[in-house]
């Protein structure tokens, strides 16, 4: 064997891999596609009534209606990984102060701040109450006096 020989056949294994991704690449590909295709039929079937005589074949005229929820399941995890399309996607998000949500701190009454790290290590702190007069506006200190 010579040097010429040997490039050759390092060459050819080196072409090796390459060629399998390809393969594999396109038999996922295929499968995908097929699994796709299977997927949109069922759901298709599941709102389609078929005639009472199909290729001389009879079908009962009480058809019961076709499950399609892993169909749909198994479509939306397909175009998700696969083709990297967002199924159900942008969800509303709640208007502030909506239902309670949206962030807003609770009215009156003090509140409790938490500190959470990693490793979670939960630190507490007391609620800093500011009580308020409501005659003059003026905050009201621990002892019961007003400040000036």
């Amino acid at each position: 064997m010579d040097a010429k020989e040997k490039v050759q056949e390092v060459l050819a294994i080196d072409d090796q891999p390459e060629y399998q991704e390809k393969i594999m690449f396109l038999c996922s590909t295929v499968i995908s596609c097929a699994l796709t295709g299977w997927c949109l039929l069922v759901l298709s079937l599941g709102y389609i009534k078929l005639p009472t005589r199909l290729f001389g074949i009879d079908i009962p005229p009480d058809q019961p209606r076709i499950d399609t929820t892993f169909a749909a399941g198994l479509l939306g995890n397909l175009l998700s990984s696969t083709f990297g399309i967002s199924v159900g996607g942008n969800k509303k998000k709640k208007k502030e102060g909506e239902n309670g949500g949206g962030g807003a701190m609770p009215m009156g009454g003090g509140y409790q701040t938490i500190v959470i790290k990693q490793p979670i290590e939960l630190i507490t702190r007391k609620p800093d109450v500011i009580r308020v007069d409501p005659i003059t506006g003026k905050n009201v200190q621990n002892d019961g006096s007003l400040s000036v």
